[in-house]
């Protein structure tokens, strides 16, 4: 069995990008280069404010999901377990 970092709420996600340091740390790297986690900033129409958007690569179930999951303080990330067939 291993687990899946899925993204559950994205409307809650602050942009303050600790999920993605988490992962750099994981990797052992520094700066956003090579990143597996993304997190974009975009304004809609219909508001004043900017909304934040998640992208994760799929190779970030290679590190531990579960330590991302942890670090986000809104609680945006879910990990689920699969099984390994």
């Amino acid at each position: 069995m291993s687990k899946i970092l899925k993204i559950i709420k994205p409307d809650k996600c602050n942009g303050c990008e600790l999920c993605v340091l988490e992962a750099q740390r994981q990797l052992e790297t520094v700066g956003l280069e090579g990143a597996l986690i993304r997190v974009f900033r975009k304004k809609l129409e219909n508001s004043e404010y900017p909304q934040n958007h998640l992208e994760i690569d799929p190779r970030i179930n290679s590190l531990n999901p579960g330590k991302i999951k942890i670090i986000c303080p809104q609680e945006v990330f879910e990990t689920q377990e699969i099984d390994g067939n």
